[in-house]
């Protein structure tokens, strides 16, 4: 803890070095950068639409810049929003954007919205946008910034939220001329699955990673099935449990005469709680999953039904009392079917 808050105070006095020293070392980057070795930019490989370089210079208050560069993989980038982070990417020369950014980042906490600035190749900025980050819990989620300016974009400057942290794994530029990227139906780099979309909860999600709970097959598009734990055994549900296939995974409900979360049922004792329907007399015998109840008579014309002592009826037409139902050839009396 004491070496995490020491980090962020590092970061919050580099952002407290005011607007001209960011600005100058932003420009001398964006010279170095347009060189193939550039010594100030850390590139990676990634898919052609990704980030593949952090601009050095445009770094504050940012925890593992460099885990944004690239196609998302679940290693992010952390925003100390309270400081005022920024971020500066590269998308990659002859690889400038034309359309709307996408922003993956791993679930919140919080709902934030951050600040985006699309920028030229000179770092001038051409606009300016917002990203709604609102996905909360686990997982990679991803936010859409419009861009309508007909001038391509090289760089990106992400601002942190307001009062916020956030966590980002990767910006796509959408709308850029190369390759294939998720949801146009295609297998390509860093992709698991591509099934025509970014839906989720279909077998292939919206970073074209297949879902748990799934299996997908095919490249051109993926064909993506739900697995149906009850069927293959796979479930994890109670012996005494009900297992139900639902979408990507299963619900386990207790059998009647058993409590639980499905996971695990315990027997009801109906005698020992009092929800046995013995007659005063009888003795309840728990079982698994009910009861039974032993000794005691019924006194004529009452029969036994079930655990109640029951009049019938001598009407022939009638020996229902205890579900019985006489054949046309006999009739009922006292709850028996005889013959006329």
């Amino acid at each position: 803890m004491r070496r995490w808050l020491s980090a962020v105070l590092v970061f919050g006095m580099l952002g407290a070095c005011g607007p001209e020293l960011e600005q100058e070392s932003l420009g001398s980057e964006a010279a170095l950068v347009e060189g193939e070795q550039s010594p100030d930019a850390v590139s990676a490989m990634g898919g052609d639409r990704y980030a593949n370089a952090v601009v050095q210079g445009g770094v504050v208050a940012v925890l593992n810049p460099n885990n944004a560069v690239g196609a998302p993989d679940g290693n992010v980038a952390t925003f100390v929003g309270l400081l005022g982070g920024a971020l500066v990417l590269d998308m990659g020369k002859g690889e400038e954007g034309t359309g709307p950014l996408r922003i993956y980042y791993q679930g919140l906490s919080l709902a934030v919205i951050a600040k985006v600035e699309f920028l030229r190749a000179d770092m001038s900025i051409i606009s300016t946008g917002q990203a709604n980050l609102l996905d909360l819990g686990l997982g990679t989620h991803s936010a859409l910034v419009p861009f309508s300016s007909t001038t391509p974009y090289r760089y990106v400057r992400l601002r942190s939220g307001v009062a916020s942290l956030y966590s980002l794994d990767a910006v796509e530029a959408t709308g850029s001329g190369a390759g294939a990227t998720c949801g146009d139906g295609r297998v390509s780099h860093g992709e698991q699955c591509d099934d025509g979309n970014r839906a989720q909860g279909d077998g292939c999600g919206s970073t074209c990673q297949v879902e748990p709970g799934f299996s997908c097959q095919g490249t051109q598009p993926s064909i993506c099935q739900d697995i149906n734990e009850c069927a293959n055994g796979t479930a994890q549900c109670s012996v005494n449990a009900v297992c139900t296939n639902t979408p990507g995974s299963y619900v386990c409900t207790c059998r009647p005469g058993y409590s639980g979360n499905g996971f695990t049922c315990t027997d009801i004792d109906e005698c020992a709680n009092g929800t046995d329907t013995c007659l005063p007399g009888q003795q309840c015998v728990n079982t698994p999953g009910g009861f039974e109840c032993t000794g005691g008579a019924c006194t004529p014309p009452q029969v036994q039904c079930g655990a109640q002592c029951v009049n019938v009826s001598s009407d022939p037409n009638n020996c229902g009392a205890c579900g019985v139902v006489c054949p046309v050839s006999k009739h009922c009396w006292e709850g028996t079917c005889v013959l006329p």
